[in-house]
């Protein structure tokens, strides 16, 4: 062999071990990080790199099951690993409380769904912008929550999806009620948002729902790996584009409603939220309410341009008709399941209301109706792990610091249902609405002094904006739909592979039943 042969096979071979050692390097190096932070951070299951703990979730139990295991081995405070990315866990409210109601923890990851929803108030990472358009949704909410309106709305609704249900299935036979509860709910924000309505053929009808509902659901997993992996998203980079294009429509839509609102707005008239919204947004501009922290009251417009409001009503759209959606779900099987909690519901209907309109007025009288819905939302919190929050400085939960950009949740459907809790004493886990009321037969309202563990809606800063006209829709179908079917019982027809008892069932979102309206004789 010649010495220029000799030569260039060392070069190479000193190349390659380069190389190697440079691989081996980074991997020591990646390790070593890795399971470093692993070790600074709150006790948790073991992650390998790359995959986290996604071994642990193989199983036949839904993952709020194993949640709630890794929950109570644990602690207050744990941490689970998607993919490479430490997720924080709280399971104590006083703990959660304290937490959040700081700043330090009011940031949000700017993930792919986080994009994939836009810039509105729910994922808004923290600033001037997401805090002067919160504090402005906020006033809009708080001011339509009581706004009597809502009742007329909500009693349309209902009675036409009732109606609908009975004239196109009958009594005494079985109906699948999912598509018109999600219309009931469809119409109801519609109707309150830019006093639209829908029938449950209306081609804009069928688009939110294919966008918010059907293609959310079938996607919701590969959505949840695109959260936490570059390479599923460049690997499926086509399909989410397409799903993208979806939300863009359904936004557009939204955005040119409110726009349209503008054209003949008048102050002294407020038909529908998007009036009360604009209204909130001239009060701000004018006087400086809303006004984020460090903002002059000369920087507020460019928060509040129509843009961006309309992705406020987009937010209330997307959170408001799901959560609503699938506690009503829940509601209407907890009543259809057990005939004397029915029957307890419909006897405090007939003697507080009758067959009059009900107001919003109603709630101080219907303490069984309040407490019914109160340990639905306690029972089957449909969003149990809450909204993420992302640390925006170094700062302490509990005993560990937690470092800047961690994402940090508060897994309020653990805390709901702790047998630790104080007003929780009595069987967790049953469903008891009489937990709720007090020796005087009064609904106990929960608060965060006497109930400090009700926290179905967050807790801290970034808490649910749309909490009171959840609970005032929640009330007024419950009620309507109550009365619109007083000739019948409502019962559980089949459950298709769901357990006919939804005391027994771990699911977050009931699986496919249908009920009867059975005619009393």
């Amino acid at each position: 062999m010649s010495a220029l042969s000799q030569l260039y096979s060392l070069i190479i071979s000193d190349i390659w071990t380069t190389i190697i050692s440079l691989l081996i390097g980074y991997v020591v190096y990646y390790l070593a990080k890795f399971y470093y932070q692993y070790y600074s951070l709150p006790p948790g299951p073991f992650p390998l790199p790359l995959i986290g703990n996604l071994l642990t979730f193989r199983s036949r139990h839904h993952w709020d099951y194993i949640m709630r295991k890794l929950a109570k081995k644990y602690g207050p405070i744990f941490t689970v690993y998607l993919g490479n990315s430490p997720q924080i866990m709280i399971t104590d409210p006083v703990i959660a409380r304290k937490a959040f109601n700081k700043s330090d923890f009011s940031g949000k990851t700017q993930t792919y769904f986080v994009k994939l929803m836009g810039d509105g108030v729910i994922m808004a990472d923290y600033g001037p912008n997401w805090e002067t358009r919160r504090n402005v949704a906020h006033a809009a909410v708080k001011k339509y929550s009581n706004n009597e309106r809502l009742v007329n709305v909500v009693v349309d609704c209902v009675d036409n999806t009732v109606e609908t249900m009975l004239k196109t299935i009958g009594p005494n036979k079985p109906i699948e009620p999912s598509d018109y509860i999600y219309l009931t709910f469809l119409n109801i924000l519609a109707n309150s948002a830019f006093n639209e309505k829908y029938s449950i053929d209306d081609p804009e009808f069928k688009k939110f729902k294919f966008v918010l509902k059907d293609l959310f659901y079938e996607l919701a997993q590969l959505i949840s790996f695109c959260e936490y992996s570059k390479l599923i998203q460049w690997i499926y980079y086509k399909y989410l584009k397409k799903i993208l294009k979806h939300f863009d429509e359904i936004r557009e839509i939204i955005i040119e409603k409110l726009k349209i609102h503008y054209k003949d707005y008048d102050q002294n008239i407020e038909r529908d939220f998007c009036d009360t919204l604009i209204a909130a947004k001239n009060n701000a501009l004018r006087e400086g309410v809303g006004q984020g922290v460090g903002v002059s009251k000369q920087s507020v417009a460019k928060y509040l341009t129509d843009d961006k409001l309309g992705m406020t009503v987009f937010d209330m759209f997307f959170a408001g008709i799901d959560t609503s959606y699938n506690t009503f779900q829940w509601m209407l099987l907890f009543l259809a399941n057990d005939l004397n909690v029915q029957k307890k519901l419909r006897n405090e209907i007939s003697d507080k209301i009758g067959d009059r309109l009900p107001t919003l007025d109603d709630r101080q009288r219907c303490h069984y109706s309040m407490a019914f819905i109160s340990e639905t939302l306690r029972f089957r919190n449909v969003v149990p792990v809450g909204v993420e929050h992302k640390a925006i400085v170094d700062s302490k939960i509990g005993n560990y610091m937690i470092p800047k950009n961690m994402s940090v949740y508060v897994y309020q459907g653990f805390i709901l249902r702790n047998d630790s809790n104080k007003y929780l004493t009595t069987n967790p886990n049953d469903f008891i609405p009489e937990r709720f009321i007090d020796s005087d037969n009064h609904y106990m309202t929960p608060t965060s002094g006497s109930q400090p563990d009700f926290i179905p809606f967050g807790v801290g800063r970034r808490v649910c904006i749309g909490e009171k006209m959840a609970i005032a829709d929640l009330f007024l179908v419950l009620i309507r739909f109550l009365q619109s079917t007083q000739t019948y019982d409502i019962v559980l027809d089949s459950h298709q592979g769901f357990d006919a008892d939804p005391n027994n069932s771990d699911s977050i979102s009931p699986s496919s039943y249908t009920i009867m309206f059975k005619s009393k004789s």
